[in-house]
C-alpha cells in the first residue's frame, strides 16, 4: 500500500488511488447483488432476503467511507476537487460536444454532480431498506434489522420510499453508462481503463496528493464497524 506522495512526473498519469478504484469495483458487485435479491425475493427463500440486507448494509458502509475520504483521501476524490459552482458547470457543458475541450483531472464538473445525486442516493436507499418493512411476501417478510424502532405503518411507508428511491438511482446508473460509452466513444477518453488502472491516457496538468491506503483502510474499518454496530445493537 503506498504512502502519501505527490505524482509530479508526466510520465507516471496517476490519476485515482486504489482506494476510489476498489470502492467503484465493490460498489457496482454490491449494487448487482442488492439488484438481483430485490427482483427475485418474490419467488426466493429467506437466505435471499438476509443476503439483500447484508448487501445493502455492506453498501451503507462503503459510502459512509466514500464520504469521509472525499474530505480525507487524495486529491482527486475531495469533493472540493471536483464539486464546481453553477457559472464552471454551465461553462464545462457549453464544451461538453467540443473533442478539444480543456481536459478535467478527475470528475469533470457535470461528473461531479453525478457523483454528488448517486452518493446521496446510494446513502439514503440502505439507511431507509434498514427501517423498512415488506409484507408482500408471506412468511418472511422482508423485514429491516432496524424496522421494529418504527410503527408497523411508518415502516410500510419507508419501505415503498425505499422502492422509490432504487428506481431513481437506477436511472442514474443508466445515465452514468451512457456518459461513460460517449466519453469513450466520443470524446475518446477511455476513462474505465483509467478507474481500473489508476492512469489517465492525457498529460495531468497539476500537482495530484495520493493519501495512503493504510488511512482508508482505517477509515473504512470505523465505518463497517459503526453499521455493524448500529444493525446488531439497536
Amino acid at each position: 500500500m503506498q504512502t502519501d506522495d505527490q505524482d509530479t512526473s508526466s510520465t507516471n498519469r496517476r490519476v485515482w488511488d486504489l482506494p476510489v478504484r476498489l470502492f467503484h469495483i465493490l460498489l457496482i458487485c454490491l449494487v448487482a447483488v442488492s439488484w438481483y435479491t430485490g427482483e427475485n425475493m418474490g419467488i426466493a427463500t429467506p437466505d435471499l432476503v438476509e443476503i439483500h440486507i447484508w448487501s445493502g448494509c455492506s453498501i451503507l458502509a462503503l459510502v459512509l467511507f466514500r464520504i469521509i475520504w472525499g474530505f480525507a483521501g487524495s486529491t482527486t476524490a475531495l469533493f472540493r476537487h471536483f464539486v464546481k459552482g453553477p457559472i464552471t458547470i454551465l461553462r464545462y457543458a457549453a464544451t461538453l460536444f467540443s473533442t478539444k475541450s480543456k481536459p478535467w483531472v478527475g470528475h469533470n464538473p457535470l461528473g461531479g454532480l453525478s457523483v454528488v445525486a448517486m452518493l446521496t442516493l446510494l446513502l439514503a436507499t440502505p439507511i431507509l431498506g434498514l427501517f423498512s418493512a415488506d409484507d408482500e411476501i408471506p412468511g418472511f417478510g422482508p423485514s429491516g434489522p432496524l424496522s421494529h424502532l418504527v410503527s408497523e405503518d411508518t415502516s410500510y411507508d419507508l419501505a415503498g420510499l425505499h422502492h422509490d428511491m432504487w428506481d431513481v438511482l437506477f436511472i442514474l446508473i443508466l445515465l452514468h453508462i451512457a456518459a461513460i460509452i460517449f466519453y469513450v466513444a466520443y470524446k475518446g477518453h477511455f476513462i474505465i481503463a483509467a478507474m481500473i488502472s489508476g492512469e489517465d491516457d492525457r498529460e495531468v496538468p497539476e500537482t495530484l496528493v495520493f493519501r495512503s491506503a493504510w488511512r482508508a483502510l482505517a477509515i473504512f474499518a470505523v465505518t463497517a464497524g459503526a453499521v455493524a454496530l448500529a444493525v446488531t445493537q439497536l
